[in-house]
């Protein structure tokens, strides 16, 4: 008897987390109105969701992201990044101040950030320009940095932890990754 209303249990559950989409919310510090994204897509296969998350909002905002299976560009414009969500693909371009990860299994590719700060567990990322990486609580995270902030610098690392693995990679190596 309890195997007849499991699986419709199960089904339901998995419909609903197929659904499962991303939103994206540009707040700045002076307003109290913001502009948010949304999109979500299911597929027989797995969820993906695809969305722009640039914003003529300037440069005063933080840009947040949450919600999970999403692929998605965002221009920094010198703003602040929070990731809350997992198992997202991300690219974030120009210039970002502090980009905080705190979701798991997500695969990011990053121009130029100051401070790159990783709280969860399982992410992967491509920056291209960091002035300081901060692996805080995090397992199991690979960072891979072409250049230092300044010329011929590399970028102050703390708490890397026994198994997270921050290297030094090509500017080749990180333009292949982010083409692909």
């Amino acid at each position: 008897m309890r195997n007849s209303t499991l699986l419709p249990t199960t089904l339901i559950a998995l419909a609903l987390s197929a659904t499962v989409g991303c939103s994206v919310d540009v707040s700045g510090p002076a307003r109290s109105t913001s502009t948010q994204t949304h999109s979500s897509s299911a597929s027989s296969s797995a969820s993906s969701a695809t969305s722009s998350a640039s914003s003529s909002a300037g440069a005063t905002g933080t840009l947040r992201i949450t919600g999970s299976y999403s692929t998605q560009t965002a221009d920094c414009s010198g703003r602040d990044v929070v990731i809350a969500g997992s198992s997202n693909n991300l690219v974030f371009k120009g210039t970002c101040g502090t980009i905080t990860l705190t979701g798991g299994y997500n695969t990011l590719a990053v121009e130029t950030v100051g401070t790159f700060k990783v709280l969860g567990g399982g992410n992967e990322a491509y920056v291209k320009s960091v002035s300081a990486i901060q692996l805080t609580g995090a397992a199991y995270t690979t960072v891979h940095w072409v250049a230092g902030a300044g010329a011929g610098s590399d970028p102050d690392v703390s708490g890397t932890g026994g198994t997270n693995t921050v290297e030094k990679i090509s500017e080749q190596d990180y333009e292949d990754k982010i083409a692909s």
